[in-house]
């Protein structure tokens, strides 16, 4: 009897462990899981594209923004300027 209680867990552990190296645990990937690396690398390269793509245009839209205000800053100093002297 006691023998059987301790026979059964571990007929029951070789048995997992049996299945578990059954169960598929290759050293090479399947050509789906290849397929799918590949898509998936793909994927990230154009995300990283797109986002180097969105840095510069945001860089140019920076430049843009900085050379109006630029402008804008000069047109209200000679706005004031013009007041000034209509004001006198």
């Amino acid at each position: 009897m006691r023998m059987l209680k301790r026979l059964v867990p571990c007929f029951a552990l070789a048995t997992v462990m049996a299945l578990g190296g059954l169960s598929g645990c290759t050293k090479k990937p399947s050509q789906d899981e290849l397929t799918k690396l590949d898509e998936a690398r793909t994927a990230a390269e154009s995300a990283e594209k797109k986002l180097s793509d969105l840095r510069q245009e945001r860089q140019q839209l920076e430049g843009t923004l900085a050379q109006k205000q630029d402008k804008l800053k000069s047109q209200e100093q000679e706005r004031d300027s013009v007041k000034q002297k209509l004001g006198k």
